[in-house]
């Protein structure tokens, strides 16, 4: 049996309700959009890529098509009820293949900070058994590397828009923060103050 490469699962169904302008997923950032973004990072970084769509999708579709082909698009029907229904449908394939990969990161759309060098960080920092967390400045954050057991039990107890929050919670014994602050910024884009303090940044940056 011949294990898939390290994979990576982008959840990008939200919508964004909270920022004002649409899905975030298609939120404007550099020459792409921030889902392209997210999808490049991890295919750098040499995952295999799942993205999560809400149903209909038509235009983060293309986008994908454009600026990362090899990113695997999936229809969350149930969107609405949170990061949990994008999660359980990322790892629905997982389940179904009989060679699943030892590892997933569970990359969020609107975390523009999180680049190649950080998801490879986290890859190399991760333990068989054990489940490897961001940390920014000393804040635990995302993304997150887990075995795909432990992601799979995750999914399964999910709610709402915590996403795999509850069964971290309640698994804190296993967990490995791997600090990621000299490297990029864990901050994500929720609300308008959020888009504006990221756009200062970037043009700090430049």
């Amino acid at each position: 049996m011949t294990t898939l490469p390290r994979h990576a699962i982008v959840l990008a169904a939200g919508r964004g309700s909270r920022l004002g302008r649409g899905p975030k997923a298609l939120l404007p950032w550099g020459d792409e959009v921030l889902v392209t973004r997210a999808a490049r990072a991890a295919a750098q970084a040499g995952c295999t890529v799942a993205v999560t769509l809400r149903p209909r999708a038509r235009t983060a579709r293309a986008w994908l098509r454009d600026r990362c082909p090899a990113a695997h698009p999936i229809g969350v029907h149930d969107a609405h009820l949170g990061m949990s229904a994008s999660l359980r449908a990322a790892v629905l394939p997982l389940v179904m293949t009989d060679a699943p990969p030892q590892a997933v990161i569970v990359l969020l759309v609107d975390q523009p900070g999180v680049d190649e060098q950080v998801i490879r960080r986290l890859f190399a920092a991760h333990v068989p058994g054990r489940v490897t967390r961001a940390m920014w400045n000393g804040i635990p954050g995302n993304p997150v590397v887990f075995d795909t057991a432990h992601l799979l039990s995750a999914a399964a107890c999910a709610e709402g828009d915590a996403g795999a929050r509850a069964w971290i919670s309640r698994n804190r014994r296993l967990v490995d923060a791997v600090e990621c602050g000299d490297l990029g910024h864990g901050d994500d884009i929720d609300e308008p103050a959020d888009l504006q303090r990221w756009l200062a940044k970037e043009s700090a940056g430049r």
